[in-house]
């Protein structure tokens, strides 16, 4: 049988739109080049986050986040989902009054979180620096696996009938009359009339076998990987600067923050880093110094820690850091699911449930038109 829809695509989004497509009956045939989870979402760290803005990401935040709940109950087997919480840190007291400003107005639009005075950091978090300015505490951010998530979400798309092809590159896509018509892979070519391009970091590629423009580039980032450590070494398991937020506007060079997660197996994830060095997967040394040392800079425990291992992955990455969700105009039958940047892990759910809205029409759960890929059109002609 035919399918309906052809998702472009094995990371988490790509399984996501596959997962709730499917389970609205819909005949999904999803085409990986590699395997499951082989690109962005093995290279992530686990932060589920709730306060990363514009407003239209913090509605997917939330609404991402309640799906989780609803994922880590349903999917076939354990994502390692847990409500941790998270702590952003700000270093320096020159800097304290605009991150309070920042929270207070998130505590205004109805964020749960808490401002954190040097003291409550301590108290709370005893092997931190000690000289740090203060913080802030977000009770509702969690932590998920997400390879494990992405498997899951694959092995249930497939349990509902799913079509998954791995190994599987798309060459082609044949369009009539301006509407899609076929998939052409190295496998053989898939009648269709909807395709999904969760394709990541390669979706602009995807986009230009139909013409149409996708402005998601990829950015690289580096993880370094230690050896389990005791559980009390950091009670919260996502701690990071709150200078994070900054390196996500930065176009030239290295930009470099500390962000300290605790996985489930009690490995600490070490990032982060952000640069554009193209397709370039390769571990850059001096980054990873670096990156060491802005870590060691707010946790001097670590000092003691060894460290098994480094990778480097690549974000698909949008020009004004939210993702691009919908239908292009100008081919029917194609949608984009692509330029999550960092919060890819984050979002990937409730992408897939919009995209599964919007094929099946039925109403969105978070507004489409700041998403939608015409947004970069419309901006170029106001300038």
């Amino acid at each position: 049988m035919l399918p309906d829809v052809v998702v472009i695509g094995g990371g988490i989004v790509g399984c996501a739109c596959a997962y709730y497509l499917s389970r609205e009956g819909v005949r999904v045939c999803l085409v990986e080049k590699g395997t499951i989870a082989s690109g962005t979402s093995r290279a992530g760290q686990s932060h589920i986050v709730l306060w990363e803005e514009p407003d239209i990401n913090l509605q997917l935040e939330k609404a991402s986040r309640d799906l989780y709940e609803e994922l880590s109950e349903e999917l076939p087997f354990d994502i390692e989902y847990r409500r941790t919480g998270s702590m952003a840190i700000v270093e320096n007291p020159a800097d304290w009054e605009a991150f309070a400003r920042t929270v207070r107005s998130l505590q205004a639009r109805g964020l749960n979180c808490q401002l954190l005075q040097n003291d409550d950091l301590i108290r709370l978090e005893p092997n931190l620096a000690p000289d740090l300015a203060g913080g802030a505490f977000f009770p509702e951010d969690a932590q998920v696996n997400p390879i494990l998530t992405t498997l899951a979400l694959a092995q249930a798309a497939r349990e509902r009938g799913a079509d998954i092809r791995l190994f599987t590159e798309v060459t082609g896509i044949a369009l009539s009359d301006h509407r899609v018509a076929a998939v052409e892979t190295t496998a053989g070519r898939i009648p269709t009339a909807r395709v999904v391009d969760a394709a990541g970091v390669w979706s602009a590629a995807i986009g230009k076998m139909v013409g149409v423009d996708i402005p998601v580039i990829p950015r690289r980032g580096h993880i370094i990987v230690t050896e389990p450590v005791p559980e009390n070494l950091i009670h919260c398991k996502i701690i990071l600067a709150a200078g994070y937020m900054q390196t996500l506007g930065a176009t030239t060079g290295v930009a470099l923050s500390a962000n300290i997660q605790q996985t489930r197996s009690g490995n600490l994830l070490l990032g982060s880093s952000r640069d554009f060095a193209g397709f370039d997967r390769s571990v850059n040394p001096a980054v990873i110094q670096a990156q060491a040392a802005r870590n060691l800079r707010f946790l001097p425990a670590l000092a003691d820690i060894h460290v098994i291992r480094t990778y480097a992955g690549l974000r698909p990455y949008s020009p004004d850091l939210v993702p691009i969700i919908g239908e292009a105009d100008s081919v029917k039958g194609f949608y984009i699911a692509t330029g999550h940047e960092g919060a890819g892990i984050t979002m990937g759910p409730i992408t897939g449930k919009l995209i599964s809205e919007i094929i099946t029409g039925k109403a969105p759960t978070v507004p489409l038109e700041p998403l939608s890929l015409r947004r970069f059109s419309q901006r170029q002609e106001e300038d």
